[in-house]
């Protein structure tokens, strides 16, 4: 008598079990080659390394949290000014302040925030907090213990929530277009907010969107120096780190109503100068932080964009400099 095969009869569970794991398996080889495109899409291929600061022919100080790229002149006795870049032009931002600053006689530091430049991408929230660090090393590390503030777009955010954790820090205060309410209306800032998508986003697209972003303002700027300071931009955001810290920044503080840290100006000498041509500070912006600051002393040039201080700077440096006075 021929006795039957012996039939394999899953047990409960068992078959359900085969497939989880062929699932796993297909989604775990759909994620690396996710992360393989987007690791090639991705235009951060370099690393900040000592070779590449010490070709950079920049200055570099060891802070608490990193490396910052800055720059510093002037009479070593004149008083103290920091100039205070925006989201993403980083410190050539200042060129044609910086010098004529020092020239004046002020002792003038400009450097890059971490992750702009060649500053470096430490890990961790890019918020307030760590630029308001960044700036107290900075003034540690040269002795100051008061200073004069000029800041652009952003880096008037920075220097209003600066102003409001250090008051006795800060001489006069010069805001050029400054920073009130990033993520209102800012579907980019929106995006980039929400988990998953947003981390798609940065590492795919956030670098190229900043990049031509800037070189929409260079040109609406008129500047014979566009096309250079397009290729500088480019250059910072070859290297890890600027898409997740700009990621970070967009999803933390800075980027909300900051009305509470402009209402700490009051009382303190502070001048706004403002384009009534900018695209990026909307004008009720403007109008809510002069009602916020009743002394404030408000210019507005007319047909001047958002780079003021490169369109306009024969006009917007003699008002700092007798702001400063």
């Amino acid at each position: 008598m021929i006795k039957p095969a012996c039939q394999f009869i899953p047990r409960a569970g068992e078959k359900a079990g085969f497939f989880e794991v062929k699932y796993l398996i297909s989604a775990l080889i759909v994620l690396i080659t996710l992360t393989a495109v987007l690791l090639l899409v991705s235009p951060e291929k370099k690393r900040i390394t000592n070779t590449v600061r010490n070709d950079s022919g920049s200055e570099f100080i060891q802070l608490s949290e990193g490396w910052t790229e800055y720059e510093l002149a002037g009479p070593e006795n004149g008083e103290p000014v920091i100039l205070i870049h925006g989201l993403s032009v980083p410190m050539f931002d200042w060129d044609r302040q910086f010098y004529i600053l020092a020239e004046s006689g002020y002792r003038v530091l400009r450097y890059n925030h971490y992750g702009r430049g060649l500053s470096d991408r430490p890990r961790g929230n890019y918020d307030a907090g760590r630029y308001i660090r960044q700036i107290e090393d900075l003034m540690a590390s040269q002795n100051w213990t008061r200073t004069h503030i000029i800041a652009h777009s952003m880096g008037g955010a920075i220097a209003a929530e600066f102003v409001k954790a250090h008051p006795e820090s800060v001489d006069h205060l010069v805001l050029l277009a400054p920073a009130l309410y990033m993520a209102e209306g800012n579907t980019g800032i929106t995006l980039i907010r929400i988990p998953l998508l947003g981390d798609i986003m940065a590492m795919t697209a956030l670098s190229g969107l900043l990049a031509s972003r800037a070189e929409a303002l260079f040109e609406a700027a008129r500047i014979p120096e566009a096309e250079e300071y397009k290729n500088a931009f480019r250059e910072q955001i070859v290297y890890y780190g600027f898409s997740r810290s700009v990621k970070s920044l967009f999803r933390h503080d800075l980027v909300k109503d900051l009305s509470d840290a402009y209402r700490t100006l009051d009382g303190r000498k502070t001048l706004l100068i403002w384009g009534s041509r900018d695209e990026s500070i909307p004008e009720d912006h403007i109008k809510t932080i002069e009602s916020l600051v009743p002394d404030l002393e408000l210019k507005v040039l007319d047909d001047v964009g958002h780079m003021l201080n490169m369109e306009a700077s024969q006009t917007v440096n003699p008002l700092i400099l007798d702001f400063l006075k």
